[in-house]
């Protein structure tokens, strides 16, 4: 009985992995609709539920705000699976960098938990120590809005800016004085062979040609870009959050409202983790079979990738710019 091939049973089980994921990416596709109506009815329910449990911890602290926490951590959940620039911009990170499995779970915890600590530190600082109306509350959250999609921006800009130069970096290093032979000695002799270089050393950006297929260094994000990504989701206050500690401090149990934003946070960053696991997933499933394939990679390839996410990046960042201007009558709270 003969053994199958190695080779052919990592094709069968990727092209068994390929086909799942197509099937669940169709599905999604399909009943996507329903799933966000169904989300948006459970979220209107929860949040009704978390403006009774907020008014009911003043009755019974512990088993309110145990619920509330549970709520709250389940509307997070829900919240994130709607349309979002957050969701947006780290799959396109994610599926055009080539960041390791954990730095993008870290990335999308990070940047889910900013945007709870933005909204607790905005209303705190507007509402309770400077004692201003909700009016300034919208201005600032807007403020905050904007800054957000100005480092999206800034990240685009950055990243189309690192894949120039590193492009130049290889087609400088083209240009270096080859190899040598200065003298040939024969296998057994004594007397080893000389060889003079003058300029040339190996690395990510030398184009000797060794490199065939793309490496995860090859791509690994700079701390600038991860800083990037996580401010560019994270400032743009969670609206839910705002609206559960605007009505805490209403009420007079502020520090209800800080938990439960907090809850929502961490609901939210499950979500955001899960849609980054599953891209990163996509994402080196694709390169695998490339390389089952045989396929070589060049350099440029790499490049051409980066700078079309920066290009994403700026135009997701200006668009989303000009929206704010044309919602400009609508309270940044209620959007």
């Amino acid at each position: 009985m003969s053994i199958m091939p190695l080779r052919t049973q990592k094709l069968i089980i990727t092209a068994l992995f390929v086909g799942l994921i197509t099937y669940v990416t169709w599905q999604l596709y399909i009943h996507w609709g329903s799933w966000l109506q169904l989300s948006l009815a459970w979220q209107k329910q929860l949040n009704q539920g978390l403006s009774y449990l907020l008014q009911e911890t003043t009755s019974r602290p512990w088993y309110a705000g145990g619920l509330l926490v549970i709520a709250s951590f389940a509307y997070g959940f829900l919240h994130a699976l709607g349309p979002g620039h957050g969701k947006l911009i780290i799959t396109t990170y994610i599926a055009t960098q080539a960041t390791h499995l954990k730095q993008s779970v870290i990335i999308s915890l990070l940047a889910s938990l900013l945007q709870g600590l933005v909204a607790i530190t905005l209303v705190s600082l507007v509402l309770i120590l400077f004692q201003l109306s909700t009016k300034h509350l919208n201005q600032a959250s807007l403020y905050a809005e904007q800054i957000s999609y100005l480092f999206v921006i800034l990240l685009g800009s950055y990243l189309c800016l690192s894949a120039l130069r590193r492009g130049w970096l290889i087609r400088k290093s083209k240009y270096l004085t080859p190899l040598t032979i200065k003298s040939i000695q024969p296998l057994n002799s004594s007397t080893k062979a000389i060889i003079k270089t003058k300029a040339h050393s190996h690395s990510d950006s030398c184009g000797c040609g060794h490199q065939h297929v793309i490496q995860s260094h090859q791509l690994q994000s700079s701390f600038k870009s991860n800083l990037l990504i996580i401010l560019s989701m994270g400032i743009r206050p969670c609206s839910g959050a705002i609206l559960v500690l605007l009505f805490s401090y209403v009420i007079e149990v502020y520090t209800w409202g800080v938990i439960a934003a907090l809850a929502m946070a961490m609901g939210t960053a499950l979500t955001i983790c899960l849609i980054a696991i599953f891209v990163h997933l996509m994402r080196d499933n694709a390169v695998r079979v490339s390389q089952l394939k045989g396929k070589s990679f060049s350099p440029y390839w790499a490049i051409s990738l980066k700078i079309l996410a920066g290009i994403l990046f700026i135009l997701m960042g200006v668009l989303m710019l000009q929206s704010i201007g044309l919602e400009q009558s609508v309270s940044p709270l209620l959007r």
